[in-house]
Order: structure tokens, then C-alpha cells, then sequence
């Protein structure tokens, strides 16, 4: 980012490192000091990805499959139900006006195809993703050609590109015997249905679990002023997807065991998906999903849930945010909130409701939530700015002026500043070790398929196994042995194996020190950045 800049001062760096050094241990403080070797760390090669041929550059009509996925992740074995996942853009200048896409398998005998769907309109530019799952029984142990083909029609005639992949069945009595005894299974808590896979930690730990989620259920009903109990299906799954948890309409898809991978409390995971379930109705309108910005959705679940990943005070933490230089204008935020740095996106937008709650009260805010209304066309800075202007009687920016203008006047908190680095590096890490060695989990492309469909027919596959290779299982124990380190209070060490493998695996925003925003005080013992 550009915001992102060098530390005024080793002398800093270390009063930073002392203040921070009689904390608890859980507490994370600063990245190593300035100059401070990083740990050896070779430097990680993805997996081998077969690649199509690119179209002539400049070219006035062109396809290319930029995307081919096979489902489940990991080995594949004889009798499995294979899904695909094909991504086909128009790289050309022209449109196109639609076409075909196709899986084929290849053999002695020619190509047989497996699955088929039409090809939309595309702009240039413009991409398109067929998924077709469970459509195809893998046959018994050896190898099979794939081959995927997409065929567009131009002004100037049709055009084509193909992708070929090899895909080797293991034979089924290789299959792991915890995947081969696993079935699904159900259970009732007073808030939920609980569907959990036999053999995995669920089921050894599924009373914690429905005692944790009867908890969040009724704490998340009570602050959104809720009486009557939504249906609510909680999947426990031992397959680590995204950051741990996804709300998929009245469903919740939990991720067993978590923290012992990420540094998260499931409480408050569970929290923050209860309030997606919840949200439209605590205000009363079925089809909210589609009016409230994602900023808006995304900073109610972390305000309600008491933070984002653990228990934080978010008002503090914003203002450290603010102060280590890595602050994200709302008016910049609200537009593709997805696509900006997620630690500090979610960050602003749960401090931002905290702030207007604590401008007008909850009546107020829930106001605020029902005026929020899409018309066609619209962004998602359109619809907030109306919505703040009819209810709050000031726009994004005079709102966010005048609360940075409160926020700078906090004392520094050092120990917040120091636990943002660890955690926002941490996730950095995680999410582009997922996109190089686990796409699949990556949360903004995460493979969720029907659970309800999973239960019917009996496929556990999807739900367990995941990519397994040289090079990502070293990136992995990487990532553990800093999330240990940083457990064990060595923060130092921690940061620095963090920081070597961003390098290695090409993080984008905090392989190097954040430092003070210019034209703010530096506090003597100055928060990490």
C-alpha cells in the first residue's frame, strides 16, 4: 500500500520492544527490530499448474480458460463424485456473443463429455464461471485426461481455447480409513441443528460445541432485539475453508478444530455468522441483503459479535489503526470491500457502527439500516451516503472527519497497535498460502457446495480432504510454527518467520513496517505498526 512506510527510528523500534515485553503472553507486541536477520526460509515454489496457450496479444476476438478446478482438493480415489470449476475470459477487444463450455474425457476410444453449459455475452475482459458438481463417478484407479473446452462466437467467426489436465485416481482401499468411516450425523441444541461428520473432533467435541453455539445464538438474538428463534443448521467440518466460518443462508459452515490452526476464539466466529443469519430479520425486511453495503453487513457482525476473529475493543484498535498509517478512507472502503486488505476493512466497519451507535443509540441505527435502500444502478457509496444523510444528517465524510478527528485523540495503545501487526500479518500469510497451495479455502473463492445434497447422497470427501504437496506443507509449518511462537510470547521470532514467508509467497501489504501516520504525535513507547 501506498500508505505503507519505513519506521522513523531503530531507537523507537526497541523502546517499542521493551514496553511491549511485560506483557501477558498472549499479548502480542512489535515486529522484530529494524536490521534484525529473518530466519532462513527458502523460497516456496507452487505446485505445478497446467496453463493454456495465450491468444495473439492485441488480438480483436480471443478466449482463454484462465481457471480449471477439479473437486474434491487433494488425492483423488476410484469412486469419487468430481466436480469441476471452469473460469473462461474474453481476452480479446471485441465482444463476444456467447458459445459453449465443456469437461471432456479423453481416451482410447476419443472424448466423452462429461458436463456442459452455455456460454453468456462477454465483454472484453469479462469472465464467466461454469461449476458443475458432483456430475461425474471417477471410475476405477489410473489416470484420466480432462480436457475443457470453450468455444465463443465473434463477428469474425468463432473462436476456441482448451485446457488439458491429467487427474490419477488412487485406488479406493488407499482411501484414509478417518474419511472411510466418516458419515454424517445430526444432533439438536436449544438454538440449532448441528450437522458434524462421525470420527472427526465435532462429534468427540460436540457438546462444547452446541453449549458455545446456543450461547451466541441467544447473545446475538438479544442485542438485535429478536424474540423469536430463527432456524438455524450449524455445519461442523474438520476441512479448514477461508478464515474458519461462513454464513450461507440459514446455514452456518464452521471449520473443527480452528484455533489450534489460526489464531481465533470460535465464540466469537460463531457470533459473527449468527448475526448474518440474523440480520434481515432484526430489521424486519426479508430482502436486506441486497440493499445493505458490504461494509455495513460485514461491521454490524463484527460490532455484535464483540470483534472480528477474538474479543477486541474496536474504538482502541481503530485508533491504533490510524496511527500505524494503514487506514483506508470509508468512501474507498464501502466501494469493493472485499478487495481491500481484510483485517483492515472488517477493523473500520465494526468501529464505524460502533461509532454510530454511539452517536444516536440502537433505535436510531436500526433506522439507519432500514433507510438503506438500492436503487438500480446504484454503488455501494451511493446507497450509504443517502441512508447516513436521511438518519444521521451528515455524509460519509463529515462523519469520518470528525470521528478520526475523536480517534487521534486517544492515547496510544500499544499493546492493540502491536496485536493488529501480528494478526493482520498472520492472515496475510494464511490467505496467500491458500492461493498459491489451497485456492479452494481462499474465502473470497471458497468451494461450499450443497451440504443439504452431501447429506442426501453421503459425500464426505469435499468436507475433509484437502491439497497436499511438498512445497505447501512446508509453507504451512511455517505458519504454525509462527502462530506457536507468537502463543508462546516470542514475538520477534514470530514476526519474522511471518514477514519471510509474505516474502516467499508474494503477501501484498505487510512484508515490511508500518509506520506512525505523519502529523500525529509519537508516544514514547510508540504502538507496532
Amino acid at each position: 500500500m501506498a500508505r505503507i512506510r519505513r519506521w522513523a527510528s531503530a531507537g523507537v523500534l526497541l523502546l517499542i520492544l521493551w514496553l511491549l515485553g511485560a506483557r501477558p503472553p498472549e499479548a502480542v507486541p512489535l515486529r522484530p527490530m529494524a536490521g534484525t536477520p529473518s530466519p532462513a526460509l527458502p523460497t516456496l515454489t507452487p505446485s505445478a499448474v497446467p496453463t493454456a496457450s495465450p491468444p495473439t496479444p492485441g488480438s480483436r476476438y480471443g478466449l482463454a480458460i484462465v481457471d480449471f478446478r477439479l473437486h474434491p482438493d487433494g488425492p483423488l480415489y476410484a469412486g469419487d463424485r468430481l466436480s469441476f470449476e471452469v473460469e473462461v475470459r474474453n481476452v480479446g477487444r471485441a465482444p463476444l456473443a456467447g458459445g459453449r463450455v465443456e469437461i471432456r474425457r479423453g481416451g482410447p476410444e476419443g472424448e466423452e463429455v462429461l458436463a456442459e453449459a452455455a456460454l453468456p455475452e462477454l465483454a472484453p475482459g469479462a469472465s464467466h464461471r461454469a461449476v458443475w458438481t458432483w456430475v461425474w463417478q471417477a471410475p476405477g484407479s489410473g489416470t484420466v485426461p480432462l480436457i475443457g473446452i470453450a468455444r465463443g462466437e465473434g463477428a469474425g467467426g468463432a473462436v476456441e481455447a482448451r485446457w488439458a489436465q491429467t487427474a490419477t485416481l488412487r485406488p479406493q482401499e488407499a482411501l484414509p480409513e478417518t474419511e472411510r468411516r466418516a458419515r454424517w450425523a445430526q444432533a439438536r441444541s436449544r438454538c440449532c441443528t448441528h450437522v458434524y461428520l462421525t470420527g472427526t473432533a465435532a462429534e468427540a467435541d460436540l457438546a462444547r460445541l452446541m453449549a458455545w453455539a446456543d450461547e451466541a445464538e441467544a447473545t446475538v438474538r438479544a442485542r438485535m432485539g429478536l424474540s423469536t428463534p430463527l432456524p438455524i443448521s450449524v455445519v461442523w467440518i474438520p476441512r479448514l475453508l477461508g478464515h474458519g466460518g461462513f454464513a450461507v443462508g440459514d446455514s452456518l459452515i464452521l471449520t473443527y478444530p480452528v484455533a489450534d490452526r489460526l489464531p481465533v476464539d470460535l465464540p466469537t466466529i460463531l457470533r459473527h455468522e449468527m448475526v448474518h443469519r440474523m440480520t434481515c430479520a432484526g430489521i424486519g425486511r426479508e430482502d436486506c441483503l441486497g440493499h445493505l453495503p458490504a461494509l455495513i453487513t460485514e461491521g454490524l457482525a463484527v460490532f455484535i459479535a464483540g470483534g472480528h476473529y477474538r474479543p477486541e475493543p474496536l474504538t482502541q484498535r481503530a485508533a491504533a489503526l490510524l496511527r500505524m498509517g494503514g487506514w483506508i478512507p470509508l468512501e474507498e472502503l464501502v466501494d469493493d470491500f472485499y478487495a481491500h486488505p481484510h483485517e483492515i476493512g472488517y477493523l473500520e466497519a465494526g468501529a464505524f457502527v460502533e461509532e454510530l451507535v454511539r452517536k444516536g443509540g440502537w433505535p436510531r441505527f436500526l433506522d439507519f439500516l432500514r433507510s438503506l435502500e438500492r436503487r438500480p444502478g446504484e454503488s455501494d457509496r451511493t446507497v450509504l451516503d443517502r441512508a447516513l444523510r436521511d438518519v444521521y444528517h451528515q455524509d460519509i465524510r463529515g462523519i469520518e472527519s470528525r470521528w478520526r478527528e475523536a480517534l487521534e485523540r486517544l492515547p496510544p495503545d500499544p499493546e492493540q497497535a502491536a496485536d493488529l501487526r501480528f494478526v493482520w500479518t498472520f492472515f496475510e500469510a494464511l490467505r496467500a498460502y491458500q492461493r498459491t497451495y489451497d485456492p479452494s479455502a481462499y474465502f473470497l473463492k471458497a468451494w461450499l457446495p450443497d451440504w443439504r445434497q452431501a447429506v442426501r447422497e453421503g459425500i464426505v470427501a469435499d468436507f475433509m480432504r484437502a491439497p497436499d504437496s511438498p512445497e505447501g506443507r512446508r509453507a504451512w509449518q511455517e505458519l504454525q510454527a509462527a502462530r506457536a511462537q507468537a502463543a508462546r510470547g516470542d514475538i520477534a521470532a514470530a514476526l519474522a518467520a511471518l514477514q519471510a514467508l509474505c516474502r516467499a509467497l508474494g503477501c501484498s501489504d505487510v512484508a515490511e513496517p508500518v509506520p506512525e501516520r505523519p502529523g500525529l504525535p509519537v508516544p514514547d513507547g510508540r504502538a507496532k505498526g
